[in-house]
């Protein structure tokens, strides 16, 4: 859990593209269309099979089909939650005093880190290829002055958004300290 402040507000979230989840779901749906294919091709008569093979293939399948599909189903949306649960609680979040970095790995391992606005000392957004321009994701990089590491979210939603709003909040917070 993020502690905040008393008083500080969450600006903005910014969380992976969905995008880039999607060629594994798509794959998962293959995945899961998959028993059923092999089936219709065993039975079929489509591949030349020996009729001892033929008739084995359909009792096995007579007799498991239902627990054996289910099975593989559940197999199937356990590995679809493990990398949603990975892709949907890696995020920023941007408060109107610092960012927090949260990286999930897994279901038990998490990194937080947060740094302070004034510890900022560079900002770059990596885009690369058509993919990433066209559906407006790419790498966010946060150099600190704290931190020996640089922060990075990979092909975040709008990054240059988020840069432009990280920028101008530096700079408000840096021009509510002068005064």
């Amino acid at each position: 859990m993020i502690q905040f402040e008393n008083g500080e507000k969450i600006v903005k979230i910014v969380r992976r593209h969905y995008f880039v989840i999607m060629p594994m779901v798509f794959l998962m749906v293959l995945l899961a269309l998959a028993p059923m294919i092999v089936i219709n091709l065993l039975s079929s008569g489509f591949l030349p099979l020996d009729e001892g093979i033929k008739n084995m293939v359909e009792v096995l399948v007579s007799k498991w089909k239902v627990f054996g599909y289910s099975l593989w189903l559940l197999l199937l949306w356990i590995l679809f939650f493990i990398e949603w649960t990975d892709y949907y609680l890696d995020l920023w979040v941007i408060t109107d005093r610092r960012i927090v970095d949260v990286d999930q790995r897994g279901f038990f391992h998490r990194e937080v880190t947060s740094f302070k606005f004034e510890q900022i000392q560079d900002i770059t957004v990596e885009t690369k290829g058509l993919v990433e321009t066209f559906f407006k994701f790419g790498t966010l990089h946060i150099q600190t002055a704290g931190h020996n590491r640089e922060i990075v979210i990979r092909d975040a939603h709008l990054p240059e958004d988020a840069r432009t709003l990280i920028l101008q909040l530096s700079e408000k917070l840096k021009s509510i300290s002068i005064q």
